[in-house]
């Protein structure tokens, strides 16, 4: 099979827009193109690095900083562990690209670093808890097509290794980080069919085992760690409103309530609140929506929220530092790529515009920095060129707190209750370490990993999995604050997911935001 521009690429990813495609299992019948606005130009500028310094940024505005060496759309953007962001893969002028960069704030720069051993578009990127990132499937027309393969970028030598193969080929797959270490992939295409195959991958094996399958094969979707350890997958491919749970501790998905609105190409979000937010996306018609929704975990039903301004897929969202939600760029049927962004306000459930991106892009990615700030980098724009090796920078705003950490007693009922944690938000894999113990109640844990931090204003919740001295698991939230004063005016919250809860203010101690 031979396709040369990303209008053929994209279409064999999208069986929705092109009105055969889902009927059809041949991919080669698939590359129709779609009326979309996609195209690639016969001659494309190359794009080379150009090295700034960052500058101060004006708030709520996008700024440029340093282009990326290698123009890309469709790829993946993994912060590290140190705070630098990586770029890999993607697709461009009929090629899916191998190369991979790193971004560092900084400097506002982009260094090339080592590349794929296999070139790849639309697959996933995942933070490991060791500090190195995990790239599975995707898609190589030049190399077989649809890819089985994953690969491990080592950050401290800056090269990629081959590690355990998938046992199903896919692409357009969603990827999740669990509590427990492990990587579940779940869904996907595989060539012109929806897949509902799942499975599991070890870091410390590098194997795959296969997990319980979804009830309904979906693509494009995105899958969220929820603060109980499971996993939320929603939409996808196929107009699909229906939405499903993972339990780790079972290998079972169960049916959750239903979207009001089936989509694909949305964006999902998990608040600083538990709940998880679905933006925009791409709905039977068809046509580009602006409807928002809102997951309950503790219901598991779906309640409508405030709509965006614009209509939009393909478009990014990112969590601030506040707990509100930025969604940036995306695709118009009526219009192309746009330029505008919009942040939501949880406690309003309203949209309200922010500044508009220097170019108009989809296909994109949005990251947050460390610094607080938002990394939108690369893409697509027909009008602007084709592919994009453009980035800019979002200032939120925000005075942000990045770490948390903390130490101290409580009381449960005249029982000292001892804790420590330390905790930094950035990236995708553990975000650092929790321990306490309740001797009295006998429960303890010695040392979990925390998955999930969110942190608005003076108060932190961070949530993830250890073990009790009995050896059984356990999900544990955690909520705390810092009442500006060192010592005994801070409070802390614990429950277990066994039922065990203790909170109260600190006899001893201190917990710094």
């Amino acid at each position: 099979m031979s396709m040369n521009n990303p209008a053929q690429l994209s279409e064999a990813k999208n069986p929705i827009r092109t009105s055969l495609a889902h009927a059809l299992t041949d991919l080669q019948s698939v590359a129709l193109i779609a009326a979309r606005q996609f195209a690639i130009p016969l001659l494309l500028l190359g794009a080379g690095l150009i090295l700034v310094q960052p500058c101060a940024a004006t708030p709520f505005q996008w700024e440029f900083t340093g282009n990326l060496s290698v123009a890309r759309w469709d790829h993946t953007a993994t912060l590290l562990s140190d705070g630098k962001l990586l770029v890999a893969g993607g697709y461009d002028n009929g090629n899916n690209l191998a190369s991979a960069e790193l971004y560092d704030p900084a400097t506002g720069n982009w260094t090339v670093t080592g590349s794929l051993n296999t070139g790849r578009t639309d697959g996933t990127a995942t933070l490991l808890s060791d500090g190195r990132v995990l790239v599975v499937g995707g898609y190589n027309y030049n190399s077989g097509g649809i890819l089985a393969s994953a690969e491990l970028y080592d950050p401290a030598t800056g090269t990629w290794t081959m590690t355990g193969s998938l046992n199903t080929a896919r692409f357009s797959h969603a990827a999740t980080l669990l509590s427990d270490g492990t990587v579940l992939v779940a869904g996907g295409n595989g060539g012109g069919f929806y897949l509902a195959s799942a499975e599991l991958y070890d870091p410390a094996t590098g194997n795959w085992t296969v997990t319980g399958s979804l009830n309904a094969g979906r693509d494009h979707t995105a899958a969220t760690l929820l603060f109980n350890g499971k996993v939320l997958v929603a939409a996808g491919g196929g107009y699909l409103a229906s939405a499903e749970l993972y339990d780790p501790a079972t290998g079972n998905w169960t049916i959750t309530g239903s979207l009001h609105t089936g989509r694909y190409y949305h964006t999902t979000t998990l608040l600083s609140d538990g709940r998880v937010l679905v933006v925009g996306g791409y709905a039977l018609g068809p046509v580009d929506i602006g409807s928002a929704e809102l997951y309950d975990p503790a219901t598991g039903t779906w309640t409508y929220t405030g709509s965006l301004n614009t209509a939009r897929d393909t478009h990014t969202a990112t969590l601030l530092p506040n707990g509100e939600v930025l969604v940036a760029g995306g695709h118009s049927s009526e219009v192309g790529a746009l330029a505008s962004a919009e942040v939501y306000d949880p406690a309003t459930g309203t949209w309200t515009y922010s500044g508009s991106l220097n170019t108009a892009r989809y296909w994109h990615t949005s990251t947050l920095l460390v610094n607080g700030e938002v990394l939108a980098a690369a893409g697509y724009n027909f009008n602007a060129g084709g592919t994009l090796a453009s980035a800019e920078l979002y200032d939120p705003g925000i005075t942000a707190a990045t770490h948390v950490d903390g130490s101290g007693t409580i009381d449960n009922q005249g029982n000292k209750v001892t804790f420590k944690f330390r905790a930094r938000q950035g990236g995708d894999g553990s975000l650092g370490d929790f321990s306490f113990c309740d001797p009295a109640a006998g429960v303890c844990i010695t040392k979990a990993k925390i998955r999930s931090l969110s942190i608005t204003g003076n108060s932190a919740q961070f949530s993830g999995q250890g073990y009790l001295e009995n050896g059984s698991r356990v999900t544990f939230n955690v909520n705390v604050t810092d009442n500006g004063e060192p010592g005994t005016s801070d409070t802390i919250s614990i429950s277990l997911s066994d039922g065990y809860s203790v909170s109260g203010t600190l006899r001893r101690g201190d917990i710094r935001i």
